[in-house]
């Protein structure tokens, strides 16, 4: 899982760059807006909506942008009605793709995302085609600084995490859903810094990629397929060396 732990660090890079230019914005206003719909407006005892916020002010989002999107959420302010559709498909060698989107027009979305996999060496498939090569799981990451790899290992599987990988700069905390918000605070009540904390996909089997030219044609499927609006993410399941990746990116 190593080449697929460095990707996600450099999404996660990548997002920091496109925060600051606004662009994801768009995307945490969504789920804000569909975690309230589906929880409440009170992110004492709504941990997605929670979440959520906290993602909104690690970007920098204004408050009364954060309030305006609750309050879309709770029907106090019209606008669109956002709902959550997971897609699946398959990217160049036979990458599997989970493509989570927020969208008022699926006929709309699902035409975007059709044509961008097929210009892309892709297509579109049917619900469950690839999601049994996947696990639902939470994710955490959180700064390594201030607490070794054996001291968060006992505190975190102590909270009720499952598993956890050492990134380049992160510690990578796998938790089940259910459990993700509990372990969440326990880590951040011992100081950790969480940077990032969600319910999302993780694979369970890796395609392997291993030259450069097929690695390249993934990243642009991913990065056009995330371009778009409606989409909140792309998971796939490759697994490449880091030498071949970075030289790719």
């Amino acid at each position: 899982m190593a080449g697929h732990s460095h990707w996600a660090q450099i999404k996660h890079k990548k997002a920091k760059i496109d925060a600051q230019r606004g662009k994801i914005f768009t995307k945490i206003i969504r789920e804000i807006t569909v975690a309230v719909r589906e929880g409440g407006p009170n992110p004492e005892t709504n941990p997605r909506l929670r979440t959520a916020i906290e993602n909104a002010k690690r970007v920098n989002m204004p408050s009364d942008t954060i309030e305006r999107a609750i309050k879309k959420g709770t029907g106090e302010i019209g606008g669109e009605n956002y709902e959550e559709v997971l897609y699946e498909g398959y990217g160049p060698n036979g990458v599997a793709l989970m493509i989570l989107t927020y969208t008022d027009n699926r006929n709309r979305t699902t035409s975007e995302i059709r044509h961008v996999l097929s210009k892309h060496g892709g297509n579109l498939g049917s619900s469950g085609c690839v999601s049994f090569l996947f696990d639902r799981v939470g994710i955490i990451e959180v700064k390594k600084e201030g607490m070794s790899e054996e001291e968060l290992y006992e505190k975190a599987i102590e909270a009720g995490a499952e598993d956890i990988e050492v990134g380049e700069e992160n510690y990578i905390i796998y938790t089940k859903p259910e459990d993700l918000y509990q372990v969440k605070e326990t880590l951040t009540s011992v100081g950790l810094q969480v940077e990032r904390a969600e319910i999302a996909y993780k694979p369970n089997t890796l395609v392997p990629i291993n030259d450069t030219e097929t690695a390249k044609k993934i990243f642009k499927l991913i990065e056009a397929l995330e371009d778009l609006d409606d989409v909140k993410e792309v998971i796939a399941n490759f697994d490449m060396p880091k030498e071949i990746m970075e030289a790719s990116l």
